[in-house]
């Protein structure tokens, strides 16, 4: 296991509703182990137009290998139609923080939590 392994994905939307549905469809599929949502003010050039106005950032923690899962998931929820998705690759962390994010963002273990919750 390599830092390289790991990154933190970007996204921003315009509303609570559509963050919390991403968050949670993201933490359920376990493409991810972590999300922190901020409020920020954005100001962008859009359709010839500069546009301020507020958003939700979200910074999903999760493995280089599951992008394109994570990409996809947001491209389908998303609200907007070029939404911002962003791979930044953890250069450097702490050992027990990426072997944390690993463990979240095993399938073998959301399969077993599936299988106990059936039985249950």
């Amino acid at each position: 296991m390599k830092a390289s392994d790991f990154c933190m994905v970007t996204t921003t939307t315009d509303n609570n509703e559509n963050a919390e549905l991403i968050t949670q469809t993201l933490l359920q599929k376990r493409f991810a182990a972590c999300i922190q949502s901020s409020t920020i003010e954005s100001a962008y050039r859009w359709k010839g137009k500069i546009i301020k106005s507020q958003e939700i950032r979200l910074s999903i923690k999760t493995r280089t290998s599951l992008f394109t899962d994570v990409k996809e998931t947001i491209e389908s929820l998303h609200t907007y139609d070029v939404p911002e998705i962003l791979m930044l690759v953890i250069d450097d962390a702490k050992f027990d923080y990426l072997r944390w994010i690993e463990e979240e963002t095993a399938t073998t273990v959301y399969e077993e939590q599936i299988n106990e919750e059936v039985w249950q």
